[in-house]
């Protein structure tokens, strides 16, 4: 009987956990169409291939809450699709193949709201993944993360019917979850779509692009600059154009020294320019290195090292 009894209270504790794991975990739900937080209308839990694909997460707490700080600005919310495979034996379980992986970046009033806008496959003109100033998504190489690879993860399923998980972490702890099942002959039209998507996501993203804030003001150098910049090879190779404007990102000059010795070796200041390209359009040049070798302890005459990644900007954001 003593045995029993305990048998019970572990059983009563464990239904327990599981029931506060249960309340801790939001939902997710679905539509074909962008969903009106404050009234959600026409949600789905079944779509077809070529559909847009809409999701809103709720939490069963705020988002400042869930990351247990209140002096964060901008907090990391991971997004993640799993398509959910049948077992190949009749004892197993369906396990859940991860397809894509995204961060989304929330800032401003949205951290205190315990529910979050999460586009899968938008239309490129109604989506809040791309051009809102409180949702961000990054971009790697040639493409946004965000629905740009939701949709390309989807364009690769096989013909057939397949039950697609959404999971949501925030503070790496899952804060929602929800399924959706999503069938056709044919999946390959969400990568046109993706395509749709970072195309638009890129407009949308040189609209707003601008330069990078001054960090010291020093027309002297920044004239040193310009010279130095347009004699090096990149210049003239890649870069071209005519120098609008270049502002200095660093306030000052970095000084690097040997890991042994501790000897100078030279010292490096970063600048950004604006460049007008012979077709018309404007393009920024980011984190351009110039240095100067330490040599009989006199810093020698400045040259180019380097260059960071480039993006287009309207060249009346160019002020």
């Amino acid at each position: 009987m003593r045995l029993l009894g305990c048998i019970l209270l572990v059983a009563l504790f464990l239904s327990s956990q599981q029931n506060i794991t249960a309340q801790d975990i939001g939902e997710i739900n679905f539509s074909k169409q962008m969903i009106d937080p404050s009234s959600p209308a026409n949600l789905e839990t079944k779509f077809e291939a070529g559909d847009h694909i809409y999701a809103f997460a709720s939490f069963p707490k705020t988002i400042i809450d869930l990351l247990k700080s209140k002096t964060v600005k901008k907090a990391e919310v991971e997004i993640i699709l799993y398509e959910l495979k049948p077992p190949l034996y009749d004892y197993q379980q369906p396990s859940e193949m991860q397809l894509e992986f995204s961060s989304m970046w929330v800032s401003g009033s949205l951290l205190n709201h315990n529910r979050l806008p999460v586009d899968i496959v938008p239309n490129p003109d109604k989506t809040t993944a791309y051009g809102g100033k409180e949702i961000e998504y990054k971009k790697f190489g040639a493409n946004y993360y965000g629905p740009v690879l939701f949709a390309k993860a989807l364009s690769i399923l096989s013909p057939g019917e397949h039950k697609i998980i959404m999971k949501v972490n925030i503070n790496y702890s899952l804060a929602a979850e929800g399924s959706f099942v999503i069938s056709g002959n044919d999946f390959s039209v969400y990568e046109s779509m993706s395509e749709k998507l970072n195309e638009g996501a890129g407009n949308i993203a040189t609209q707003a692009a601008e330069l990078p804030k001054e960090e010291r003001t020093d027309k002297t150098l920044e004239a040193e600059m310009i010279t130095v910049l347009k004699s090096s090879n990149t210049y003239k190779e890649r870069i071209k154009g005519e120098v609008l404007k270049l502002v200095i990102v660093d306030p000052d000059w970095t000084i690097r020294r040997n890991e042994l010795t501790g000897i100078i070796l030279d010292r490096y200041i970063r600048a950004t320019a604006a460049v007008k390209n012979s077709d018309g359009t404007c393009t920024v040049w980011q984190f351009i290195t110039f240095q100067q070798d330490y040599v009989s302890n006199v810093f020698q005459k400045m040259k180019f090292s380097g260059v960071g990644d480039p993006y287009k900007i309207p060249c009346e954001n160019v002020k």
